[in-house]
């Protein structure tokens, strides 16, 4: 990072990395997640599944007998995604933003249309100023934190963006309080998003109930956008008018010894890994991807793979 996009970061919260991906990148990807747009309607695809055609927060299994660390992931879908794991055009912004020995913790897609618009519902916030459930506030020890100290950034969750289509304010898109994780002071209520009473149904602000303060951040085809996840952000409601389509990739990180995700990768599921993505793939632990931790986590590799050899085989009912 340059002088000028530490000063952006530290004041605002996030930054815009134009050209993170290539043309070529960025039409692998979007071939591929038209393929599993077409494959989800073929098989009726409906959003009270368990299964995510989207990809997935890794908090949630594919049905109740899936064996822990098994949830879906993008990284499932092959070459184009394990790539941006590591992408060189990201990975000097994350060593900066979180040290050298940090870890990608979970991924998903979103992707919003005329036809897939919700309310703004701003979440996150720093110095503990807590989300609609107060779980990223004090009471989990503010795990989405942010400080700057002795000339080192110091961050709890780091998102990368990347968009695959370009997005303009009027669209709808990435939304946040510039300057948030600094706040010492919650969200007011008048802001901050409601569950409707007898329902589980996220109320937020429609369009017209937007406050001026809140950035809405333009993207191109290819940019990705990195933010602190102790920065108030969220998503516009998409514009009903908008005849383009929001398709974004998260990849979140953490410090090593930090997880905000009860699911672990588990890189003998993934072909093609380098020795650095196994590393940055690495469940969470104080002395990051050393021999110790290494050796730990290989057998634990081993008796999972253990195990789903035995289901297979009808030889296990674990």
């Amino acid at each position: 990072m340059n002088e000028e996009e530490k000063y952006l970061f530290d004041l605002r919260g996030y930054l815009v990395v134009k050209n993170a991906l290539t043309e070529k990148q960025v039409r692998r990807l979007s071939k591929i997640v038209d393929d599993k747009i077409q494959r989800s309607k073929e098989e009726n695809f409906t959003p009270d599944k368990k299964r995510n055609p989207g990809g997935s927060d890794r908090t949630r299994f594919v049905t109740d007998n899936d064996i822990a660390w098994s949830s879906p992931a993008l990284l499932d879908w092959g070459g184009p995604f394990i790539d941006l794991i590591d992408i060189p055009t990201i990975a000097p912004y994350l060593e900066t933003l979180l040290g050298i020995n940090y870890r990608l913790d979970h991924d998903y897609m979103l992707i919003a249309n005329k036809e897939v618009s919700r309310p703004l519902s701003l979440h996150g916030g720093g110095q503990g100023a807590g989300g609609m459930k107060d779980l990223v506030g004090p009471t989990d020890g503010g795990q989405c934190f942010y400080r700057y100290s002795n000339g080192r950034f110091f961050n709890g969750l780091i998102a990368v963006a990347f968009e695959l289509n370009t997005v303009s304010p009027e669209d709808g898109g990435f939304a946040c309080i510039p300057g948030s994780h600094k706040s010492n002071f919650e969200l007011p209520g008048k802001w901050r998003p409601k569950i409707k009473k007898k329902s589980t149904q996220i109320q937020g602000l429609t369009s017209l109930e937007i406050p001026d303060f809140v950035d809405r951040v333009s993207v191109s085809s290819g940019d990705a956008i990195i933010f602190t996840e102790a920065c108030q952000h969220g998503t516009l409601p998409w514009n009903k008018k908008s005849e383009r389509e929001r398709r974004t990739l998260f990849y979140k990180y953490c410090p090593h010894a930090v997880a905000w995700s009860p699911c672990y990768y588990n890189s003998d599921h993934y072909e093609g890994l380098t020795e650095n993505q196994k590393n940055i793939l690495m469940p969470p632990s104080a002395f990051g991807p050393d021999c110790r931790t290494s050796l730990i986590w290989k057998k634990a590799q081993a008796e999972q793979a253990e195990l789903i050899r035995l289901r297979s085989s009808g030889k296990s009912q674990v």
